[in-house]
């Protein structure tokens, strides 16, 4: 089941007039860390402010002289999901980084709410990541069971670690785990198996590209399972292009 667009968006909107003045505006903005605004004019919502703008604005003035309108291209129905596994697909990522946007607002029966940068970094829209990075991580076991004969991938190990590997294949054979020993091994040290046996190529990435986009699979990763922000600590169309790596991997990994 896809995460949508809907079930992340920020649906507490604070609503302003246009009459509001920029001091009080920003202040509630800055308050509820809010970047983005909607204004409603004639009993509908039709502009917005930007936090950066009132912050270099007459603090005086109306908001509305700030403002700008609500165009097609702000607008996201709230069926669209967050991320689609498929390579090329369009989702919120690649949506919001072919406008170039930081925000969009979702749209159903009139605008139910927004969705930011900071949403995106929630746990719930972290689902869709994970589950990602799961299918990649099994399939790249799957690679490792099928093209390195009788195990011998754990001559790669040292003893300490192939001890610790052990433990925890045991403790999850007794909770009855559906599981190989494969799959017990980590992002590095499948990664670690992959160069070694001359691998990497079936990344669907040609080696030096296939390197790059392992450590960035290792580095989403870890930032995923500690529940870090992965939305910041690159600009936006490098995350999204990590992202798309991620999905044409698991591609090609699924299609040996």
């Amino acid at each position: 089941m896809l995460i949508r667009s809907g079930d992340v968006m920020t649906e507490d909107l604070t609503i302003f007039s246009q009459k509001d003045r920029v001091s009080g505006v920003l202040d509630k903005m800055n308050n509820s860390s809010f970047d983005v605004a909607p204004i409603k004019i004639s009993g509908y919502i039709r502009k917005y402010v930007r936090r950066k703008d009132l912050a270099e604005a007459n603090q005086t003035d109306i908001i509305i002289n700030h403002a700008e309108p609500l165009e097609e291209d702000d607008l996201i129905g709230t069926e669209v999901p967050v991320i689609d596994p498929s390579p090329g697909s369009r989702d919120i990522l690649k949506i919001l980084d072919e406008r170039d946007m930081r925000f969009a607002f979702i749209m159903g029966d009139g605008i139910e709410g927004i969705i930011t940068h900071a949403d995106l970094n929630g746990v719930r829209a972290g689902v869709p990541l994970y589950r990602l990075i799961s299918e990649y991580e099994g399939a790249a076991c799957d690679l490792v069971h099928d093209e390195v004969e009788n195990g011998r991938w754990m001559s790669q190990l040292s003893n300490n670690r192939q001890g610790d590997l052990q433990e925890i294949y045991q403790s999850q054979v007794e909770e009855d785990a559906d599981l190989r020993l494969v799959d017990c091994l980590n992002t590095r040290q499948i990664h670690n198996i992959i160069r070694e046996y001359g691998l990497v190529d079936q990344l669907g990435f040609e080696t030096e590209r296939a390197e790059k986009v392992m450590d960035d699979i290792e580095m989403l990763r870890n930032d995923v399972m500690h529940q870090r922000p992965v939305v910041g600590k690159h600009s936006f169309s490098e995350f999204v292009g990590i992202v798309s790596d991620l999905k044409q991997a698991n591609q090609a990994l699924n299609q040996r």
